[in-house]
C-alpha cells in the first residue's frame, strides 16, 4: 500500500470510528433520558371486585409481575393503612405514584404512603391554602381532564380548559389523559407541548378510532393501548421535547376479560418503543 493510500486509509477509518462514537453517544444520550420515566399501571384497570384490602396483595404482586414501577389509586379502593402500603410496596420494590380523591384526604394519604402526587380538583378560592398544605409535604397537586356527564360537562375536559384552569390556580400541575383529551376533541401531543414544564404526571390512555372527538360517555370509547388512534410515538416525543421526567401511568378504563394478560400487553407495547 502505497503512503497516500494508507494516509486515506487511516483517516477514512479514523472518521468511520468518530462517526460510530458519535451515533452510540447519542443513543445512549436518547436511552439515558428515556431511562428516567416510571411506567406505572393504574389500579383502575383491575377487576371493580378487587377493590377490596382483602385483594391488595394480589394487585401489587401483579403490578410488579407484569412489568410496572407502581401504581395509583384511590384510598378506598387499596382499603389498607397507608404506611402498610408504603411498606409492602418496599417489599416489593414498587411505588405508589399517586393518589386520587378528595384533597385533604388524598395528600395525607398520599404522603403516608410515600407518594409525591395527589390528582384532585381544587376550589380556585383556596388554591394557595392546597398547594401550601401539598408543598409543606413535598407534594403536589395535578389535575385532571375528564368527560363530564350528560347536560353537565366537566369542569376540565379540553386542551383549553386545562391551559385556563392552570392559569387561574398558580401552583396547580397538569395531569393530561392522552384517552379522554381526544375523546373531547384535544390533540394530545398539542397539549403536551403547550402544558410543557406544567405537566407533571401523565395518564397514558387509548382511544378507539370511532370516539375521536364524540365527547360522550355512552359506550365503549378506550382500549389497550397500541390498539386505538392513539398517537402512541408523538406523545412519548412531545414528552421528551418538554423534558418531562415524571410519571406514565397506563390506564385502560374499560376492562376485558383478561387483566393480567392486558397488562402484559400493554407493557410490551411501551418497551417495543424504548420505555
Amino acid at each position: 500500500m502505497h503512503d497516500l493510500q494508507r494516509r486515506e486509509f487511516l483517516s477514512g477509518t479514523v472518521a468511520g470510528i468518530a462517526s460510530l462514537a458519535a451515533r452510540s453517544s447519542v443513543t445512549a444520550a436518547d436511552h439515558t433520558k428515556r431511562k428516567k420515566w416510571l411506567i406505572g399501571h393504574h389500579f383502575w384497570n383491575w377487576d371493580r371486585a378487587w377493590d377490596k384490602g382483602e385483594f391488595l396483595d394480589r394487585r401489587l404482586e401483579l403490578t410488579k409481575q407484569t412489568g410496572y414501577d407502581g401504581f395509583e389509586a384511590k384510598p378506598h379502593q387499596i382499603d389498607w393503612p397507608a404506611e402498610a402500603v408504603k411498606d409492602k410496596c418496599a417489599e416489593l420494590g414498587i411505588r405508589c405514584a399517586a393518589i386520587g380523591g378528595g384533597l385533604k384526604e388524598g395528600i395525607d394519604y398520599a404522603h403516608a404512603a410515600g407518594a409525591k402526587i395527589v390528582r384532585s380538583g381544587v376550589p380556585k378560592d383556596q388554591t394557595k391554602r392546597w398547594v401550601d398544605y401539598a408543598g409543606e409535604r413535598g407534594m403536589i397537586i395535578v389535575i385532571h381532564p375528564h368527560i363530564g356527564q350528560p347536560g353537565h360537562p366537566g369542569e376540565v375536559e379540553t386542551r383549553e380548559d386545562m391551559l385556563r384552569y392552570l392559569d387561574e390556580r398558580p401552583g396547580i400541575f397538569a395531569c393530561p389523559d392522552t384517552g379522554h383529551l381526544a375523546l373531547c376533541g384535544s390533540d394530545p401531543v398539542q397539549t403536551i407541548r403547550d402544558l410543557g414544564s406544567r405537566c407533571r404526571y401523565v395518564h397514558l390512555r387509548d382511544i378507539r378510532p370511532e370516539m375521536v372527538g364524540k365527547r360522550t360517555r355512552k359506550g365503549e370509547k378506550f382500549c389497550d393501548l397500541g390498539k386505538g388512534a392513539l398517537d402512541l410515538k408523538g406523545v412519548l416525543r412531545a414528552l421528551r421535547d418538554i423534558n418531562y421526567s415524571g410519571w406514565i401511568m397506563v390506564e385502560r378504563d374499560s376492562r376485558g376479560p383478561d387483566y393480567v394478560q392486558s397488562a402484559r400487553d400493554m407493557r410490551a407495547v411501551l418497551r417495543r418503543v424504548g420505555h
